[in-house]
């Protein structure tokens, strides 16, 4: 059971002594519901129209157009053309050939693009579900025959059947214009007027005249199979993203794959940033409305105060009891949530069955309501959205009660009364004794040691670490699962200084007289920290991170070792062997590091916890640490550290993945230095020192 959530929703749920605090708590639910209903409809609306302009583009765009990346034409008689035609994907394929002209008819004129088609272009595109006037047809009989847009048509002046022609002219591609008989300078052709389309898009219906290619070939002089673009139409079902794909692979980086979207880039990116935009409109004003639950929840956090000091009376520690209402903040809004997403896509639904809010009854909308789409990444999107701006105000009460939450007793006190809650329950479940697997359990501090462990005493313990990846061993409070599992073991192995130790062995020890403890650091000598150097240490009579040298991890492995053979005396030959193997191991590595390093010219780096001070004595390099006495630098530490690391040329930053990067990274900019992220606690002991050395060598 996760008892941090368990007692959020008790308090969420429950009725408060305060009324105010439930009204405040079900106007902040209320709130982002609402926000979050307004959310889920204006995305669900803009993805109408986004669907709405695309079916409209769809009348005239293919679903796939390929044109020459260089030159105005090509051929597509090609075999790798033949091969994209013939694949089972693509149901009709148009050439086209268009170039701007000036079209005449009677008085009026006007520059319009003249779009050469083939005869599949019929089953290409749907242009007869738009035809407005007249009948689809290019040729017949040997008459040409143009269809121009309604917008073109009526500045021209023309409709379907008009017994004259349009004249249609293009200059020549051979010879020059000329100022004083421009007419001779144009080639002329006709063309009858068979129908008139209508898309209701301006750029389309004002400027296109569709015409047989063969006219257009003739006027603009080209040769005959010469094409600017190759339209293709998809049969239903077919994957427009790995078809474009497939023909890019086969034609080449010499030719351009649009799809009906990309045709149209301009148009549906702006329609995507004008949707984003008003997303970040609306979560502003989301965020507003979450200010809600900052006041219920420091409202709730003062009504709990009697709370969270039996809580921490009975071994809670704070990082749990901020857990607790910061499970309670989080609630708030990720009920809205829920709630307002569903009540958006039930409105949403009910739109796009019924068409209640429409457009108007002018009939001069292209739809008369308001068209919807709900899109499951758009709910994702305001769901984390949502629950993350709730997470953030939720946080900011935490933080400032738990500073004002009084200690009311010792934190090993509160521990020993913990554990011994713990351990009399387990006591009472389990017999009183340890089982079997208990007597194989071996608890350790950091993952390091496990690495020496496991390698020789794996084959009979199970070993047990208390301080997970990614804590710190000098901040690190541990929870009650994991002091139950640490008196459920037959021994500890400690490091020696290191901080966890330092605060909780005594109490682990009171607490576990059974329990045989084990100190890998003896026969270590401790490197002291020097006051006056920038690797100075809060750990108080020397550098706990014995672990980072190989000349150190020998000891700790024959410590290890003699610990194993003590306590199963059965199996010391197998506790031998392995670590006659490990220390094989450690001095490979060793002589793998001396390689490295021997010769190197600049033999100074920084790091931000002084974590490497064994390592650099055994390798005769410098250490500098950003980090002085376990607190953040100043503004002066950090200069006089930034003007010795140029002295000494330092090339690299090392920062372990437990501590914040930004000053290792301010530091590393400052020195043209380079950022290297590294974890000395990690269970993967070699991996880790050659990864160090690696990086200084570089």
């Amino acid at each position: 059971m996760n008892l941090p959530l368990f007692i959020a929703r008790r308090y969420l749920l429950a009725k408060k002594s305060h009324n105010a605090i439930n009204i405040i708590s079900m106007i902040s639910v209320c709130s982002v519901a609402v926000a979050t209903v307004a959310l889920v409809c204006v995305l669900s609306v803009f993805n109408g129209f986004h669907d709405l302009v695309a079916s409209m583009f769809g009348h005239f765009d293919p679903d796939l157009k390929i044109t020459a990346v260089e030159g105005k034409v090509f051929i597509p008689n090609t075999d790798a053309m033949r091969s994209v035609r013939a694949l089972p994907q693509v149901e009709a394929a148009t050439e086209v050939l268009q170039e701007n002209v000036l079209l005449r008819y009677g008085g009026r004129q006007q520059i319009a693009v003249a779009k050469g088609v083939d005869s599949a272009f019929e089953r290409t595109v749907d242009l007869g579900s738009v035809l407005i006037d007249g009948r689809y047809a290019l040729n017949e009989g040997g008459t040409d025959y143009a269809i121009p847009g309604i917008g073109l048509a009526s500045t021209l002046g023309v409709n379907a059947s008009f017994t004259d022609p349009i004249e249609i002219y293009a200059p020549k591609r051979e010879g020059r214009v000329s100022a004083s008989q421009a007419a001779t300078s144009f080639q002329i052709e006709y063309a009858y007027v068979s129908g008139v389309f209508c898309i209701d898009r301006p750029e389309y219906d004002a400027n296109y005249l569709i015409l047989p290619i063969d006219l257009v070939r003739n006027m603009l002089h080209y040769d005959a199979g010469e094409v600017s673009a190759l339209e293709l139409k998809l049969k239903p079902g077919a994957r427009v993203g790995d078809l474009k794909q497939q023909i890019q692979q086969r034609l080449g980086q010499g030719f351009r794959i649009e799809d009906r979207f990309e045709q149209q880039e301009a148009s549906f990116r702006m329609m995507q940033i004008e949707k984003w935009m008003t997303f970040l409109i609306l979560a502003f004003i989301l965020t507003i409305a979450l200010f809600n639950v900052v006041s219920s929840l420091s409202m709730l956090i003062i009504e709990k105060e009697d709370d969270v000091q039996m809580l921490r009376s009975m071994g809670a520690s704070q990082r749990l009891i901020r857990r607790i209402f910061l499970y309670e903040g989080c609630m708030i809004p990720l009920l809205g949530a829920v709630v307002g997403i569903a009540i958006g896509v039930a409105l949403c639904l009910v739109q796009q069955t019924f068409g209640l809010i429409r457009l108007g009854e002018t009939g001069a909308f292209v739809s008369d309501q308001y068209p919807v789409r709900v899109s499951p990444w758009d709910l994702l999107a305001i769901f984390v959205t949502v629950v993350a701006i709730g997470g953030l105000t939720s946080w900011y009460p935490v933080r400032s009660a738990a500073r004002r939450w009084a200690v009311t007793m010792p934190k090993a006190a509160a521990a020993s009364l913990l554990l011994f809650g713990l351990l009399a329950t387990a006591s009472c479940s389990g017999g009183g004794g340890q089982s079997a697997d208990d007597s194989h359990r071996v608890s350790v501090t950091i993952e390091a040691q496990r690495y020496f462990a496991e390698r020789i005493g794996g084959a009979h313990f199970t070993i047990h670490t208390v301080v997970p990846p990614g804590q710190s061993p000098e901040t690190f409070d541990p929870t009650p699962q994991e002091m139950m599992a640490v008196a459920r073991s037959r021994a500890y192995l400690r490091v020696g200084r290191i901080g966890f130790e330092q605060v909780w062995m005594p109490t682990i020890v009171e607490q576990n007289p059974h329990l045989q403890v084990f100190d890998l650091s003896q026969g270590i000598r401790w490197i002291d920290s020097d006051p006056s150097a920038h690797d100075q240490h809060a750990h108080g009579g020397g550098d706990p991170h014995i672990w980072n040298a190989p000349a150190t991890a020998r000891q700790m492995a024959e410590n290890t070792l003699r610990a194993f053979c003590l306590l199963d005396t059965a199996h010391t030959a197998v506790y031998r062997a392995a670590h006659a193997l490990l220390v094989a191991e450690i001095d490979s590595t060793d002589a793998a590091l001396h390689a490295m390093l021997d010769t190197l010219t600049h033999r100074t780096f920084i790091i931000y916890h002084p974590a490497l001070t064994y390592f650099a004595q055994a390798y005769h390099l410098k250490q500098l640490a950003i980090e002085t006495d376990g607190k953040e630098p100043s503004a002066a530490s950090m200069k006089k550290l930034i003007d010795e690391a140029r002295a000494q040329h330092v090339r690299v930053v090392f920062v372990q993945r437990e501590f914040d990067r930004k000053h290792a990274e301010s530091v590393a900019r400052e020195i043209g230095a380079r950022v290297v992220v590294i974890d000395p606690l990690s269970a993967q002991w070699k991996d880790e020192m050659l990864k160090i050395g690696q990086a200084l060598t570089k």
